[in-house]
This record gives structure tokens, sequence and C-alpha cells, in this order.
């Protein structure tokens, strides 16, 4: 049984059902299901409730690339109705409507659109995984991070915002894709070490692209995208290939659990062997390197790992910055951001 709207929410659902896609934005999700119906915008959240950025419905519409919609309990009761979707089910699927991101107020239905979300990115869906689907237009996903890869149709998409198009074809870099099997491979064999480990190489890699955009590969990938090379959307796919294989190196490196003077310089001349033969600059490129060795200089307590698990414990240096959730650069003992001037880092 749907959950009560309470006394003046509406009662029956609307003729045409919506199934939200996992992960989508609320706002996404509201669009669509209105649009089925043959409603406005405007007209649909006159059903829902009373709520901020009424004023700019058309441009809402215009641009759900751009803004999320958030509402309290009782707006999340009515739309539940609509939908004709149990709320508890709609919280799975909408990340925006999460119990920490309900707006206060108990008694009437509110709404608030927001330009930009209080957590995540808004990211394209993968158009053709949407016309699987039996969509009929664009959805927009609440990434974690400001990109999202469709292995199944190869794909890239990002948040963007209109700036170039929403999903950029994979075919011709196949490095890209491979990049993120390993990056997957890394979080399954690993668990959360892996997807730390992958954040750490990552945020290394931004730092090298910050200094050196005009890298010869990562130049020649932003073109075969069709990306303007020094443009900050373009770091995140031209370097994923060199932030796998360098993730894979530092999992050796915490495997081995060897950390002395000699060890880490070995590790490092190995790792500088890899730059050189990707084209990045050594001598600019190593300090990146040098303070993660730094923050992974002890290693992690003893503990026991059980018997039907692969543990890998990171150094303690890491453990006390990096976070389990979150964006990339969260999951990472580096706390560089793409987008910060060279001299910040």
């Amino acid at each position: 049984m749907l959950d009560d709207p309470g006394l003046y929410g509406p009662r029956w659902p609307l003729p045409l059902r919506v199934r939200p896609v996992p992960g989508e934005s609320t706002g996404s999700f509201v669009n669509r299901l209105a649009h089925a119906n043959g409603l406005s915008l405007a007209a649909f959240l006159d059903r829902v409730g009373q709520g901020e950025a009424s004023a700019y419905t058309e441009r809402v519409e215009k641009y759900p690339q751009s803004t999320e919609m958030y509402m309290n309990e009782a707006g999340l009761r009515y739309l539940a109705v609509l939908a004709d979707r149990a709320a508890g089910l709609l919280q799975q699927d909408l990340p925006s409507l999460g119990a920490e991101h309900l707006l206060p107020g108990e008694e009437a239905a509110q709404w608030w659109w927001r330009w930009e979300p209080v957590a995540g990115h808004l990211v394209r869906y993968c158009p053709l995984c949407g016309d699987d689907l039996g969509v009929g237009e664009a959805v927009w996903l609440m990434s974690t991070d400001s990109w999202q890869v469709c292995l199944r149709h190869g794909y890239w998409s990002d948040d963007s915002r209109g700036r170039g198009p929403d999903c950029v074809p994979l075919a011709e870099l196949p490095e890209t894709l491979t990049a993120h099997r390993v990056r997957q491979q890394l979080a399954e064999q690993w668990g959360p070490a892996g997807e730390e480990l992958f954040a750490d190489a990552f945020q290394v890699a931004v730092y090298w692209w910050t200094r050196m955009p005009d890298t010869a590969r990562w130049v020649q990938r932003a073109w075969t995208a069709g990306l303007d090379a020094r443009e900050m959307r373009a770091a995140p796919l031209v370097i994923y290939p060199e932030a796998a294989e360098l993730a894979r190196a530092m999992v050796d490196f915490e495997r081995a659990g060897q950390r002395d003077t000699a060890d880490r310089t070995r590790w490092l001349e190995d790792v500088e062997q890899l730059m050189s033969g990707w084209g990045v600059d050594v001598a600019e490129g190593r300090q990146a390197l040098l303070v993660w060795l730094g923050r992974h200089r002890m290693g992690p307590p003893e503990r026991d790992c059980p018997v039907d698990q692969r543990c890998l414990a990171l150094a303690l240096g890491h453990n006390r910055i990096a976070s389990r959730t979150g964006s990339v650069s969260q999951h990472s003992c580096l706390t560089w951001q793409l987008g910060m001037a060279a001299a910040d880092m």
C-alpha cells in the first residue's frame, strides 16, 4: 500500500507511470513523469505542494542538467502517490530523496530547486541505455563523481552542462574503457583499499595534468573526444589510463609492505620509467609521488584477514585523511582538487 499523503494530498496516481532509473536526479524523474502525462512542470508541481523557484519552472524544465529538486517528507508522500510508487522505493532510486536531504517541515508539502546540487554532480545517463529502457527523453543522474562510464555502450558522460556533447563515444579511445575496467577490478579484488588506491593514483594524475596539460597523449585523446585539450572537463577522461596503471603500481607497493628508503626509491624509479614512457615530464611530476610516499611511509597495524577475503590494509598516513565515502577525490589521501591552480597544490 502506498504512503498516506494526508488530508490535502493527491488521492490517485497520474494515468501514465514512469519508472525511475537507479541513481536518477529527482528533477529528471519529475520532469519525465510530468511530460509523460502531458503536463508542464508548473502544472505538475501544483499537485506536489508549494515550493521555492516556482517562478522559474520554464528554465528548470529547459535545463534539467543544471538544477536539482528537493522536498520535505510531505512532498515525498505526494510524489509517491502521483508516481504510484512507495516513498521508500523512490528513496532507493533517487538519491536526493534520501532522509539526509529531505527539507524540514512536516505539514504542508514543500519543494525547492537548487541550481547546484547539495551533493554530487548531475551527469547524463547513457542515451543508449535510456533507449533500451524505452525512456524517450534525456535522463540525468546524481553521480558522486563528475563523470560516468558506460562499458556496455562505450560512452563517457559528465556534468558539462551543455558545453559540448553530453556524451562522448569511446570507440576510438579503448584505453579509457580499459582503465575503467581496471578501476572496477581493483575495487572487486581489494574492496575499499582498491578504490582508495585508484583515487590516490587519479589525484596524482590530476596534479600532473594541472602542470602539464599539453602532454602529447592527453592532447590527442582530448581531440579524439572532440574536446579542447585545456578544458577542465577533458582532464578525467584523458588521464584515466595513466591513473589506472599507476593504481596497479600503488597496489603492488602496498602489498609488498616494504617501506624502507631503498624500497621506496626502487618503487619511485619504476614509476618514473612509466612516466617517461607516457611522455610525462619526470622532474615536474615527481613531487606528487613523493607526497604520496610520505603519506604511505608507515605501514598499517597488524590484523587478521578473513579466510574468504583478500585484505589490503593501507598505510596509517593514508587512513588519517582518506574517506570511505564520497567522490574519487574524497577517497584519496591527496587533497588536491581538479581546477586548483598549480601553485596551490
